[in-house]
C-alpha cells in the first residue's frame, strides 16, 4: 500500500488531487485526469478549496471515490485508472487507412481528401505498392490490425482492394494477427461483383455518406458534371440492405454544412427513414475543398450549437417512441465521461491518434500521420519501400504532434473539459499556419467547449439520462 506521496503522508490525511472546475448551472462540476468528475454545491465546493473535507465525512469519501483527493486508500486504484485510460499509448497502431486511389467519380463541396477526377492519371496504387503497404502493416505490434479503405473513391480501383485483403488475410494467418476491414465508399460505383467479394471475406464494415434529405445531399455531395448523387446513393442503400442486410454493417455519415443547419429533424427523420440507427452531427472542418468554399459553407459554433440541439431533441424525442436512434459524437463524449476506458476515436483522444492510433498509406506508399493529413506534405513520415518502421516512430514532425497534442504545452492545461477532449493538429496547422496552436480561434475548441457541458447537463439535469446509459449498455466501438 502506498503510504506516502511527493513526501506528503497519506496515512493519516489527504491531499488534494490535480482538478479543474466547471460551472454547471448552480453546480460544479470538478473534473480530474484519470477522467472521474463529480458534481458540488458551492457549500462543498468550498469544503474542498479550504481543506475542511473533515467536517463532512460523506462528502470526503466521495471526493476519495473519485479520486479528487487522495489518501492512502486510493492512490494505488488511481494511478491504475490513469493507466487503463492512457492504455491506447502502447499498443502501436491498430488502424491503417489505405487510399488505393486518389480519383472519384464525385466533387464534393467540403472534400477533405482534394479528390482527383475519374480519368485522372497517376492517382491509382499499383499492386507492387500495396504488397510493401501490407508488409509496413503488419510490423506494427498492435494484436488486433484494422484496415480501412478511402480515396477519392477506393471502388475505382477495387482490384487492388482485393488484392490487399487478399494479402492482408494471409499475412495475418502467419503472424497470428487479428483482422479487420472496413470500407468507406460514396457506393455509387458499387455493383454486386463488389458486394459479393466483400461477404465473401467476411467484411461487415460499410461506410457511406448521406447528408440528410435530398435537398441538402444533393447541395453538397454533387457527381463531376454537377448532377445531385442522393438518387444513386439511397438506391445502393437501401438494396444493401434489403438484399445483404445480414452480410453489412452498414453506416452513413453527414457532413453538417451551412445548408445544413435548418434542417436537423429532417436529416434525423432521413437516417429513420433509411433504417440507421446512428446519425452523426459531424461538423466541418477547414480542410480540402471546404477552406476554399468556407464563406459559402461555413459557421460558427453558435451556429451548429443551435443545430445540435434542435437534432438532438427530436433524436431524444424518437427514443422515447421506442426507436433507438445513437447520436455518434454525443456517444464519443458520453463514453469519455462515464467509463474508465477510451473509445479509441483517434481524432479525439490526447495525444491525438496520429501515428499511435493510426496510419495512413496514399497511393504511392507515402506514410502520413493520420487521415487529415494525407493532402500535406510537411505531415508525411516516410515511404513503405523505404522507411524502416523505427524511422517513421522517430519522425521528428509525429513527435512534435504527439507533444503538442497532449495539451500541457497548450491552454488545454487548465481547462475543465480536457479529460475528454482532443486537438486536431493538422487542422489547426491548416487553419493557422502552424501546429502550435491559438485556441481562441479553433473552430473545434469553440464548439467542444459548448457540446461537452451541453453532453453533461443533459446527462445530469433532463431525462435524457435513461436513454443515454441504454445507448453505452447496447453499444461498444
Amino acid at each position: 500500500m502506498v503510504e506516502s506521496f511527493s513526501g506528503v503522508d497519506l496515512s493519516s490525511r489527504y491531499i488534494p488531487n490535480f482538478y479543474r472546475t466547471l460551472r454547471l448551472d448552480d453546480k460544479i462540476l470538478v473534473t480530474t485526469d484519470h477522467g472521474d468528475w463529480v458534481l458540488l454545491t458551492d457549500d462543498e465546493y468550498r469544503l474542498l478549496r479550504s481543506m475542511k473535507l473533515r467536517e463532512n465525512a460523506m462528502l470526503l469519501g466521495v471526493l476519495e471515490e473519485k479520486g479528487v483527493v487522495l489518501t492512502k486508500n486510493n492512490v494505488e486504484r488511481i494511478v491504475k485508472k490513469y493507466r487503463e485510460r492512457n492504455s491506447f499509448l502502447f499498443n502501436g497502431p491498430s488502424l491503417h487507412i489505405l487510399i488505393p486511389t486518389f480519383r472519384c467519380n464525385q466533387r464534393c463541396i467540403y472534400c477533405h481528401s482534394v479528390a482527383k477526377p475519374e480519368n485522372a492519371e497517376g492517382y491509382d496504387m499499383d499492386e507492387d505498392t500495396a504488397k510493401a503497404v501490407v508488409d509496413f502493416i503488419f510490423k506494427s505490434p498492435a494484436k488486433t490490425l484494422s484496415i480501412e479503405f478511402q480515396g477519392g473513391d477506393c471502388s475505382l480501383n477495387f482490384d487492388i482492394v482485393k488484392f490487399v485483403i487478399e494479402y492482408a488475410e494471409k499475412k495475418a494467418e502467419e503472424k497470428n494477427k487479428k483482422l479487420k476491414f472496413s470500407v468507406v465508399t460514396n457506393l455509387t460505383k458499387f455493383d454486386e461483383d463488389k458486394l459479393n467479394f466483400l461477404k465473401k471475406h467476411h467484411i461487415m464494415g460499410l461506410a457511406t455518406s448521406l447528408d440528410g434529405p435530398k435537398e441538402v445531399h444533393n447541395k453538397n455531395r454533387k457527381y463531376l458534371n454537377g448532377m445531385g448523387t442522393y438518387d444513386d446513393v439511397v438506391y445502393w442503400i437501401k438494396r444493401i440492405k434489403e438484399e445483404f442486410k445480414n452480410d453489412f454493417n452498414l453506416n452513413a455519415m453527414t457532413t453538417i454544412t451551412r445548408y445544413s443547419l435548418d434542417y436537423p429533424e429532417e436529416i434525423v427523420d432521413e437516417f429513420n427513414r433509411l433504417g440507421f440507427d446512428m446519425v452523426w452531427f459531424r461538423f466541418l472542418n477547414q480542410l480540402g475543398f471546404a477552406r476554399a468554399e468556407w464563406k459559402k459553407i461555413g459557421y460558427t459554433a453558435d451556429e451548429y450549437m443551435n443545430f445540435y440541439n434542435k437534432g438532438m431533441d427530436h433524436l431524444i424525442k424518437i427514443n422515447k417512441q421506442g426507436r433507438s436512434m445513437i447520436e455518434i459524437m454525443t456517444f464519443i463524449f458520453l463514453w469519455k465521461i462515464l467509463s474508465n476506458r477510451d473509445p479509441m476515436f483517434v481524432d479525439i483522444q490526447s495525444p491525438c491518434g496520429a501515428g499511435i492510433g493510426q496510419l495512413l498509406y496514399d497511393n504511392k506508399g507515402d506514410i502520413f500521420t493520420c487521415d487529415e493529413a494525407k493532402i500535406f506534405e510537411d505531415f508525411k513520415l516516410g515511404n513503405v519501400k523505404t522507411s524502416s518502421y523505427s524511422d517513421i516512430f522517430k519522425n521528428k514532425t509525429l513527435r512534435a504532434m504527439i507533444d503538442i497534442s497532449s495539451k500541457y504545452p497548450t491552454l488545454c492545461d487548465a481547462c475543465p473539459l480536457s479529460p475528454y477532449c482532443g486537438i486536431c493538429l493538422v487542422n489547426i496547422y491548416k487553419s493557422q499556419g502552424s501546429i502550435i496552436p491559438k485556441l481562441s480561434e479553433d473552430l473545434r475548441c469553440k464548439i467542444f467547449k459548448q457540446l461537452i457541458p451541453n453532453i453533461f447537463r443533459r446527462l445530469l439535469f433532463t431525462d435524457n439520462r435513461d436513454i443515454f446509459l441504454e445507448w453505452l449498455s447496447k453499444r461498444r466501438f
